[in-house]
């Protein structure tokens, strides 16, 4: 007769059994390149195209003289402080959004949320991130999606807050010059109240002067609801099926007490918020429109696999286009004779008179 197992014993081999599920599992996951790999590659491309563009544009204008050959794109930062910047920002965080991975990430996020070609996707872009701004536009046009952009001028530090350079200055160049179709539906100062409050003295004269330059119009809402009310608006006419918002003005966050700790990335359902302050972000998500919200870059990037800081290379990004792929049938296999393992030794437990683990 055999002998009786043990509790201990029964343990062991449900440890044993169990470490076993795991290593095969692991071992069995294979890395496969994404479906849309090569529209990721594509869209992360156009994105380094365009910021040489803008590179072009700040040689001209004696914004920038770094050599031809450098590391990442250092061109794309604004000055740490200048008469239209709105709040100190995190020259990491900017060095971060530099990466045009971000625009392979995008098309990600969209494909995931299931964005394809003919849908509509809005856009609120802060002048806080004019180079996630650039890489959402890439990633749609490749995709074949349409954009309703919006955009705000104001920007934190080592945004786009060069008064020779600012968002529109970009958006007109990279339009005019290098072939980008998105421009923005309506421009707005931005900062306090989206009015251009709080800034520096003549900060608000050197963005129209932008505006004068470039021939762009700029709207100036007479208070923070009505330039909440101006995009969801637009974005209600357009019919959007989902919002990339990129930076944290004031329009899209609101005033509701949690809207500074909304969760970033792709947002199927946002907690709802009753203030009447609500921003941009909160309206759409209450009318069940999807949100991949760009902010807190650093968590953003760790979270996908994306270097921090402003020096990064395409090979360690492998992962960001790859998906985890389980063979399922020798996993089903494992996990039966797990089952069997287990079924087993409680029929020996209590064949032994053991009827419970102490």
């Amino acid at each position: 007769m055999r002998p009786p197992l043990s509790t201990r014993g029964l343990l062991v081999i449900l440890g044993l059994s169990l470490a076993s599920l795991i290593l095969v599992e692991e071992s069995l996951v294979e890395e496969r390149p994404r479906p849309d790999a090569q529209m990721m590659h594509a869209a992360s491309g156009l994105t380094g195209e365009w910021y040489h563009c803008v590179r072009a544009l700040k040689e001209e204008r004696g914004l920038w003289r770094g050599p031809v050959e450098e590391a990442g794109f250092p061109w794309m930062l604004g000055d740490h402080y200048s008469p239209i910047t709105t709040t100190l920002g995190s020259r990491e965080a900017k060095e971060t959004a530099t990466n045009p991975a971000f625009a392979a990430l995008l098309v990600r996020l969209l494909h995931d949320a299931g964005v394809d070609s003919g849908d509509v996707v809005g856009i609120t872009l802060s002048g806080s991130f004019p180079t996630l701004g650039i890489a959402t536009l890439a990633a749609l046009e490749v995709m074949g999606a349409r954009a309703v952009l919006v955009s705000s001028l104001g920007s934190s530090s080592y945004g786009a807050n060069q008064p020779e350079a600012t968002w529109i200055d970009m958006e007109v160049w990279l339009t005019q010059v290098c072939g980008m179709q998105a421009a923005s539906r309506f421009v707005t100062p931005g900062a306090e109240g989206d009015s251009g409050g709080g800034l520096p003295e003549g900060g608000l004269d050197l963005l129209r002067e932008a505006a004068r330059r470039t021939g762009i119009a700029v709207t100036t809402p007479a208070s923070l609801p009505e330039g909440i009310s101006l995009r969801t608006s637009l974005f209600s006419d357009e019919g959007i099926s989902l919002l990339v918002n990129i930076g944290g003005g004031q329009t899209s966050l609101g005033t509701c007490a949690h809207a500074p700790v909304l969760p970033t990335g792709y947002q199927e359902s946002l907690p709802i918020c009753s203030d009447p302050g609500r921003g941009v972000i909160e309206r759409v998500a209450e009318r069940g429109i999807p949100v991949i919200h760009l902010l807190n870059i650093r968590e953003l990037a760790l979270r996908h696999g994306l270097p921090v800081g402003g020096k990064f290379r395409s090979d360690g990004q492998a992962r960001l286009f790859t998906e985890r792929s389980p063979e399922k049938l020798p996993i089903v296999a494992v996990i039966a004779l797990l089952l069997v393992v287990v079924h087993m030794g409680k029929l020996r437990l209590l064949g032994s008179g053991v009827t419970h683990l102490c």
